[in-house]
């Protein structure tokens, strides 16, 4: 079920018809067993089995990722070279390859990296080869980086994009009320917080921000930047 961000834009508003009508509930009635990554099949199948009960801590990140790669993947679907690269007149915002290279890189380091003390998807998966993304680099936002961005396979990038999505959710899944209050150190920071809080406020806020810019670039070029 985790066509939603793979699929054609297309496909995801058939998916999102299918969720909201109720079609995909039998399959996700056990919410927290990993079956689905789809925010909208989660959240409907939470609401109708478990009405003022509250939601609990794991199935709202993996529905704030899941809605989060939504926005981002249906925001890029279908655009041209000259779009995703496009950068207006005295526009001080990066282009959209670059936004949705860094928010991608971010997510799999931040989360891989820094949360779970492993290699990033980017280094373990030879992506670096895939992409022709330096990955020492295209996590910035510059100038620069818009500008070497325009050399890569952006449907490789939109690969590693799927990994790193099904890697988080996967996870997310994997993880109980007490991980999240497991304390980590944030190096840029110079803090330790919750992993919960680095999960929720720093990383899903994150990519969900990102989303949001990179759906309004779409959509002053005439682009479908939203799904709804």
């Amino acid at each position: 079920d985790r066509h939603h961000v793979a699929g054609s834009h297309v496909g995801l508003l058939q998916h999102r018809q299918q969720c909201t009508s109720g079609q995909h509930l039998t399959q996700v009635m056990a919410v927290d067993s990993a079956e689905t990554s789809c925010s909208l099949c989660i959240e409907h199948a939470f609401a109708t089995r478990t009405k003022g009960v509250a939601l609990d801590a794991i199935t709202s990140l993996r529905g704030q990722f899941g809605r989060g790669h939504e926005i981002i993947e249906t925001a890029v679907a279908g655009l041209s070279p000259e779009q995703l690269h496009y950068r207006g007149e005295g526009s001080t915002i990066q282009s959209i390859a670059a936004i949705y290279s860094h928010t991608v890189l971010g997510e799999d380091g931040l989360l891989n990296g820094m949360a779970r003390g492993q290699a990033s998807l980017y280094d373990s998966g030879g992506w670096a080869a895939k992409t022709g993304i330096d990955g020492s680099k295209a996590g910035q936002l510059s100038d620069q980086t818009s500008d070497a961005l325009r050399e890569v396979d952006f449907a490789a990038l939109r690969e590693y994009a799927q990994t790193v999505y099904a890697e988080t959710d996967a996870w997310l899944a994997t993880l109980s009320e007490a991980d999240l209050d497991r304390s980590i150190h944030i190096s840029w920071m110079n803090t330790d917080m919750p992993l919960g809080q680095f999960i929720g406020s720093v990383v899903a806020w994150h990519t969900i921000h990102h989303g949001g810019e990179i759906a309004a670039l779409t959509g002053v070029q005439g682009g479908h930047g939203l799904a709804f």
